[in-house]
């Protein structure tokens, strides 16, 4: 894909962003990252980098700068563009899936930045490439400042070592007690850089370097041409190298910095060693290798080429990113942990199934599972001390969609403990009793308890008494009851298959017959009984979500479900639905704290992100493929309708929200928050929903559901073992209808697909009225 605006463009089928100008609308950061790591990367080159395993610690304090001076002529520039803001000749940030490399041209000096964070450690990687585009010898002094964690009340030192050439900065970590000393001991308490050419001239402090407190003037030490060297003690620390470079015309010169932290010096020249011995290459290979697995997993082509970029490439690494780093948090709902691993399940199920493993371990014996967490094993706080009730029921949803993808029924006997008890059950034993729990809390009408909140968590006022009750939760439960229900059959378990079957059918009785409002669904009933989210209220009167897992459950049909979906798209905006209408305006206490949140934003009347995928997987059920890809495609931050240079959204990653108020000058500006559930839940309702390469109990089925203009489109997907490449024709213009199936030439009846470990099947469907 080629389509670019005003500040940059796709190429290379979707695998690189390339931004053309240093002038975004926002920081347009990559993130760059392993299991223990991540460094942000801007448009120019600045951001912060923190290691947030075993502990959390943000090694930097924002900025990166490069300086380069023509030791002739005295001329000097940034070829980041900060903090000069010298006005380059040329000017490109390439954001690809493991890199990001700054291009720019200024005075015959061609620069390339480039970073990437190796597949372990604790580090990141700068190559700085410097070519003589002119026709004479230059002589050049390169500056690079790293700037680094101050060590707060604890203090500081950083100091410079000439003969390893390891410049470092060392701060004991902030405790309270006597006793937590110890614990700190491990800690990574030594931040470093270092280079691959010896240094000329170094500065410990940010002071010294810059001349003082201005960070964004020219620094003293580049006006010298020198840095001063010595240590830094309690103040600002900065990691400042200077290196002289002659070039000839035409010539190249490359330098490497490696940024990181470590728990001692020794570590420290340990790992240099090491990197030495393996080289930089070797490892910045071994980060391209694996993305190319992970992007290999499923590949798609459709009429539509923002959504082939985002499913082939930045979803994918979006939903790595998210699950690997567990949203680069500590503290953090359970929903997201398992929705994240959903999404990684259709790119790593086996690395998926363990991360879900990890998070059903903290089910309790009663099938309860606390939803906000602590994940550091770090004292319980704020949204932790409440009871969301909605936990249980996302882990029925998440790992049957998982078992769906693995096709294992032995990971369904897999023996998993509880949390505070000895015991231990089955997977599948862990599932039942988690719908146990949820439909054993029910209130006076028989919907599921709402507690301190469902999916939409700051609606802490309705269920606080504890007798509230949620629609959506039972909507919910209903889904994730039907997800179950395979499996139960697959084991041959056909008594909790039927008494699961009787469970749906009373709550989703219930709903119809106590929730419907005339035109939707209501949010559910207070602790004193009476209904939320109802036509009478004067704000939060409509729920999309209520409306959306109505049709997901098939609790609404029929007329209803025709109400629902007008209900639904009389919530829409150009770049999709909002989540609710209208937001509130101020404290009301029968909600609570979602009354206080400013309207337009997060869960009060945003474009929340998240849910219009709901709305998408609703849209699929439903039949109504436009809406659906509509839905999809408007989400993301390249839809023309609210594009990057409206929006401010890196077109990369996929936000959490945009402004939901129209009369307001903010309509459509992303949230620029990247940890999101949209991301899961758009890989799998596109995949296995719109474009229809759906994995169940059974095996791959086809069932799409499109856009009725669209003419064809390719899927190709490892799915088990095995690999298919389906090639979808749609000649009668319509958006679902039956499949006429043929596997490597032959017709093909039964409603799964073939399997065999191993193979590679060409498989052709055509959609038929």
């Amino acid at each position: 894909m080629n389509r670019s605006d005003a500040y940059g463009y796709f190429r290379n089928q979707g695998r690189e962003y390339v931004i053309t100008t240093p002038r975004t609308p926002a920081r347009w950061f990559n993130y760059l990252f392993n299991d223990t790591y991540y460094t942000e990367i801007s448009q120019t080159g600045q951001g912060d980098s923190v290691a947030f395993r075993p502990h959390n610690r943000t090694l930097t304090r924002g900025f990166r700068y490069f300086y380069l001076k023509d030791l002739e002529t005295g001329g000097t520039w940034s070829p980041l563009y900060q903090p000069l803001k010298t006005e380059p000749e040329a000017y490109e940030c390439i954001h690809s899936l493991g890199t990001t490399e700054i291009r720019s041209v200024s005075q015959e000096i061609a620069s390339s930045i480039h970073v990437f964070v190796p597949r372990a450690g604790q580090q990141e990687i700068w190559t700085v490439t410097l070519t003589n585009t002119g026709v004479k010898p230059r002589s050049l002094s390169l500056f690079t400042a790293f700037s680094l964690e101050n060590g707060g009340v604890m203090g500081s030192k950083c100091q410079f070592d000439q003969e390893s050439q390891i410049l470092s900065s060392y701060s004991f970590p902030y405790h309270v007690t006597y006793g937590q000393k110890a614990g700190c001991d491990d800690h990574t308490n030594v931040v470093y850089v270092y280079p691959d050419y010896p240094a000329d001239s170094y500065d410990c402090s940010q002071r010294a370097f810059f001349g003082g407190d201005d960070i964004y003037e020219l620094p003293a030490a580049v006006q010298k041409g020198r840095c001063s060297g010595g240590q830094a003690e309690a103040e600002n620390p900065l990691g400042a190298l200077q290196q002289t470079i002659t070039l000839e015309p035409g010539e190249q010169a490359v330098r490497h910095f490696v940024v990181g932290c470590a728990s001692s010096l020794e570590e420290i020249r340990s790992s240099k060693a090491e990197l030495a011995a393996k080289g930089y290459a070797v490892l910045l290979q071994e980060t391209e290798d694996y993305w190319e697995g992970i992007t290999g997993m499923f590949r798609v082509e459709t009429p539509d080429d923002d959504v082939n970029a985002f499913m082939n490439i930045w979803l994918k690494k979006q939903i790595v990113m998210q699950t690997r780093t567990n949203r680069m948090s500590s503290y953090c709902p359970v929903r997201n942990q398992l929705q994240d691993a959903l999404g990684y399940a259709l790119v790593d199920p086996a690395g998926a199934a363990e991360y879900m493993i990890s998070v059903l371990q903290g089910q309790e014996r009663s099938g309860f599972i606390q939803q906000w967490i602590m994940t550091d094993g770090s004292p319980p706080k704020n949204l932790c001390l409440l009871k969301h009730t909605d936990g249980p029921v996302w882990l029925i949803i998440c790992i049957t969609a998982l078992l769906n993808q693995c096709g294992d029924t032995e990971l369904l006997q897999r023996q998993v403990g509880f949390k505070g008890s000895s015991d231990s059950a089955t997977i599948y034993q862990h599932l039942l009793l988690a719908a146990d729990y949820m439909a054993g809390e029910t209130g006076a009408h028989g919907l599921c308890l709402m507690g301190d909140g469902d999916w939409n968590d700051p609606i802490n006022g309705p269920g606080r008494l504890g007798r509230g009750e949620s629609a959506w939760n039972t909507m919910a439960l209903v889904y994730a009851i039907q997800a179950l229900i395979p499996f139960c059959e697959q084991l041959g378990d056909t008594e909790n298959a039927e008494q699961l079957n009787t469970v749906a059918r009373r709550l989703a009785d219930a709903v119809n017959r106590i929730c419907w409002d005339g035109g939707w669904y209501v949010a559910g009933f207070d602790d004193d009984g009476t209904p939320f989210g109802t036509a009478q209220d004067e704000e939060g009167k409509l729920f999309l979500n209520t409306q959306t897992w109505a049709i997901m459950s098939g609790i609404a049909s029929g007329e209803r479900l025709d109400q629902c979906l007008a209900a639904i798209d009389s919530l829409d905006t150009p770049f999709g639905p909002r989540l609710l209408e209208p937001p509130f305006s101020g404290w009301n206490p029968k909600w609570g704290r979602i009354s206080l949140k400013l309207a337009g934003t997060t869960e009060n009347g945003s474009v929340y992100c998240h849910a219009s995928m709901f709305k998408a997987f609703a849209d699929c059920i439903a039949g109504r493929g436009s809406e659906a890809w509509q839905t999809i495609s408007r989400t993301l931050p390249t839809n023309p309708d609210n594009p990057p240079g409206q929006n401010g959204q890196v077109p990369i990653f996929v936000p959490n929200y945009y402004f939901g108020l129209a009369d307001s000058p903010n309509f459509g500006k992303s949230s620029h928050h990247v940890s999101t559930g949209t991301v899961g839940w758009m890989l799998w309702t596109t995949l296995e929903y719109a474009l229809g390469i759906r994995a169940t109990a059974n095996g791959l089925k086809i069932d799409p559901c499109i856009p009725a203009d669209w003419p064809e489109y390719t899927v190709e997907r490892k799915y088990r073992s095995a690999s298919y490449r389906i090639h979808v024709l749609n000649p009668s213009g319509i958006s679902r209808g039956t499949v006429k199936v043929t596997v490597d030439g032959e017709a093909w009846m039964a409603a799964a697909l073939p399997y065999e470990a191993g193979r590679e099947y060409q498989v052709t469907v055509q959609l038929e009225q």
